[in-house]
């Protein structure tokens, strides 16, 4: 059982409850994100999520995201990289872009009410040099900024991406391209990935200040 700290509207803590709890009943919570950018080929890196998860299976999304448990803070989040993509970040190596609310009634009934931590970070590595962690993710993928922001401001119907993807089969990851579209993502009211794009093409620019909302 997993318990989370939960939070009225302006932020305010009210208490602790059961992580499914608060997800049927909409208590709002606080979760982690980090988006990974690399200056070498000026990519943002997605996170091909397992078939196996409960919600939004085989959709891309942040290169690594979770829940906060009740007994720990903010910084603490940066365990999710180190989980989900299997490479070692210091919370020093992260930049903070704010606070983003997001709000979500799914169709299998979860009431999502998150307000996100939104952090970014410089990773030159190769993607072989990951260790993601097979029961959360089934692939990680770069795709360049510049068609980020073609796609996520609609100026494009379809981008391509470039990675690593697991074979269950053989038990190995692959190197894999794809042709994406706005529908292989997770779907949000917010122009959350566009935003994004523009602030990864600001960051490895090193262009300040850096924000979303």
């Amino acid at each position: 059982m997993e318990e989370i700290r939960i939070y009225n509207a302006n932020l305010k803590e009210l208490g602790v409850m059961e992580r499914k709890e608060a997800h049927a009943t909409g208590a709002w919570h606080i979760t982690f994100h980090c988006w990974i950018v690399n200056p070498s080929n000026d990519s943002m890196l997605f996170q091909l999520r397992s078939k196996g998860k409960k919600n939004y299976p085989d959709m891309f999304d942040i290169s690594a995201a979770g829940h906060l448990l009740a007994g720990e803070e903010v910084r603490d989040g940066i365990r999710e990289v180190s989980e989900e993509l299997g490479i070692a970040i210091s919370f020093d190596e992260l930049s903070f872009l704010g606070y983003r609310i997001e709000a979500d009634d799914q169709e299998n009934g979860q009431k999502n009410r998150e307000y996100q931590a939104v952090y970014i970070s410089k990773v030159e590595k190769n993607l072989d040099e990951f260790e993601p962690q097979i029961e959360e993710v089934a692939g990680l993928m770069w795709m360049r900024i510049s068609d980020a922001l073609s796609l996520f401001s609609n100026n494009a119907s379809s981008v391509p991406m470039e990675g690593i993807v697991y074979n269950e089969e053989t038990r190995q990851w692959e190197q894999k391209k794809r042709i994406v579209t706005v529908a292989d993502f997770i779907p949000r009211i917010q122009q959350y990935y566009l935003t994004m794009a523009i602030m990864g093409e600001r960051f490895i620019e090193n262009k300040y200040p850096l924000a979303i909302s």
